[in-house]
């Protein structure tokens, strides 16, 4: 299903909704065939190239998908990191109109074309509604479109982060497969390590308790102590 979620098409456009390097052949795009090309390293980096390779030239458009984070009422993030940083055509800057949520470039393409944009990537400190009691003064980390943990291996995790402590990145090419982790102060002036959601709970054994819980049906594991979480205490 992969394919289909990155690109979309309309009797006139080509639409770009996901951010993967890839290579896929879209058809019948105003009359001909199409190759994207695209290339990548986000999420950990916002640059992104797109190379468009109509069979023949052809007037269109291509409609690029315009990240918005703070997309519900009950979460926000600061500082923002909304919409493109650049975009340009053949090295040439565009201003594009955008409609409904996409950039949209409208152009006669020709094999070889090729669209660059940069999409802004910062670490946020996300806060939750203050009706959601669980999150009340506490915060989460971002960075992009992914969510961050602090685990128990790297610190104490009731620690409270400083609303004035500094996040910055760093990429780690040799730790957990390679990630881009946010770096930080707690309260006490002491470091923060976050790392991706995703790949929590891979260097903690106690994390992967395998003992089912006296009384439990089947072989469902028994919860393990708390060593990795998303919403850090905030002073």
């Amino acid at each position: 299903m992969l394919p289909t979620w990155l690109y979309a098409k309309s009797s006139d456009s080509l639409y770009v909704n996901m951010f993967i390097g890839s290579s896929i052949t879209v058809e019948n795009v105003a009359g001909t065939d199409v190759e994207m090309v695209q290339a990548t390293e986000y999420p950990w980096n916002g640059k992104i190239s797109i190379t468009v390779n109509p069979k023949a030239e052809k007037n269109f458009s291509v409609r690029i998908r315009v990240p918005t984070r703070n997309v519900s009422s009950l979460y926000k993030g600061t500082p923002d990191a909304n919409g493109l940083t650049s975009l340009a055509v053949n090295g040439a800057a565009v201003k594009p109109v955008i409609d409904k949520g996409y950039a949209v470039i409208t152009r006669s393409w020709k094999a070889g074309d090729k669209i660059e944009a940069v999409l802004p990537l910062k670490a946020q400190r996300v806060r939750a509604h203050e009706k959601i009691a669980a999150n009340r003064n506490r915060v989460a980390l971002r960075y992009g479109p992914l969510i961050y943990n602090i685990e128990k291996v790297d610190q104490d995790i009731t620690k409270v982060l400083s609303p004035a402590s500094t996040l910055t990145t760093e990429w780690r090419g040799d730790f957990l497969g390679g990630v881009m982790v946010i770096k930080g102060k707690f309260a006490d002036g002491s470091p923060m390590l976050a790392i991706p959601n995703y790949a929590r709970t891979n260097r903690d054994p106690a994390a992967t308790s395998e003992t089912p819980p006296a009384g439990s049906q089947g072989n469902r594991p028994a919860p393990g102590p708390v060593t990795s979480i998303v919403w850090i205490k905030e002073a």
